[in-house]
């Protein structure tokens, strides 16, 4: 039984890796990192992949998952895997945000000058106060920009989304 649920977690693993390709591949953005991950699982770096290659990337990846080495993916493990891989994607977009200086670590001096404005933005009359008002003022704006946004990715419009609630 062991076994078996072992062939299925590594199976379950290879088809995440190939379907993680052929997105990559999709998006277009350069090549999404595949050529990266290709070399990674390239162990013999002769630009091919075997099946032993590819199994041997999956078998890596089930063994960081299998936090207690028990050769079982349990879901508790799975989940851990997820939020860690979430923690680190989140972790790295605020470092791309908040580090000004492009040296990969975010100072309390880049939080400051953030800080600072900020509180600019949102001190709509210069009196170098914010009252509730423009906070209010500001959380409308920000949410229609943010909305904006949203709709700008997906290709959306924001009038079509209205008209079709008239």
């Amino acid at each position: 039984m062991r076994t078996i649920i072992k062939i299925a977690a590594l199976s379950g693993l290879c088809v995440v890796m190939a379907s993680s390709f052929a997105m990559a591949e999709k998006k277009g953005n350069r090549d999404g990192g595949l050529s990266k991950r290709f070399e990674k699982i390239d162990a013999n770096a002769d630009g091919s992949l075997t099946v032993d290659e590819f199994i041997g990337a999956a078998s890596k990846r089930f063994d960081k998952a299998d936090l207690n080495s028990d050769g079982i993916l349990s879901e508790g493990e799975l989940v851990a895997r997820i939020a860690r891989k979430q923690a680190k994607r989140r972790a790295a977009r605020l470092i791309n945000r908040l580090d000004y200086n492009g040296d990969g670590k975010v100072t309390k001096d880049e939080i400051q000058n953030r800080t600072r404005k900020r509180f600019a933005l949102l001190d709509g009359n210069d009196d170098g106060k914010v009252e509730k008002s423009e906070m209010k003022r500001h959380a409308s704006r920000s949410g229609k920009a943010r909305q904006m946004r949203k709709h700008r990715r997906t290709g959306k419009k924001m009038h079509q989304k209205n008209k079709k609630h008239q």
